[in-house]
């Protein structure tokens, strides 16, 4: 029996981005970016890096693995 992931195409996610915004990370696990700030904070997702003044953003790679461990 095959398991279908939660998680669609992990390299397809967030295409060719290095860094990615918390609403991108939100729409595409299908959440709210409460929930993508509360799992950084919790350790489900990686802490996210400051790039400027108003702008804090993931690194994609980064992401990818910790959904691919919370899927598994």
């Amino acid at each position: 029996m095959v398991t279908k992931s939660i998680i669609p195409s992990l390299d397809s996610l967030f295409g060719e981005a290095v860094y990615i915004s918390a609403r991108k990370i939100a729409q595409a696990v299908e959440t709210s970016e409460t929930t993508v700030w509360r799992w950084s904070k919790s350790g489900k997702l990686p802490k996210p890096y400051k790039l400027g003044e108003g702008t804090t953003r993931w690194r994609a790679d980064e992401v990818c693995a910790a959904l691919a461990k919370l899927a598994a």
